[in-house]
């Protein structure tokens, strides 16, 4: 399957964020940010399903 880079923009963008959100909860034994990243990753895969279905390069 072929991504545009706006795609790879997008998906890099979220995985960074749960990336930083994951390594505060585990220095800080932060139970928020633990929840913060899940949701990151939620919001990740609805923007990324939005996109996909809008983008004439991916869909």
């Amino acid at each position: 399957m072929n991504m545009c880079p706006k795609f790879a923009r997008i998906r890099a963008k979220y995985e960074q964020e749960t990336t930083y959100l994951l390594n505060h909860a585990a220095r800080s034994a932060a139970n928020g940010s633990a929840g913060l990243a899940k949701g990151s990753t939620y919001r990740m895969a609805r923007a990324l399903s939005g996109h996909v279905a809008r983008c004439l390069e991916c869909g």
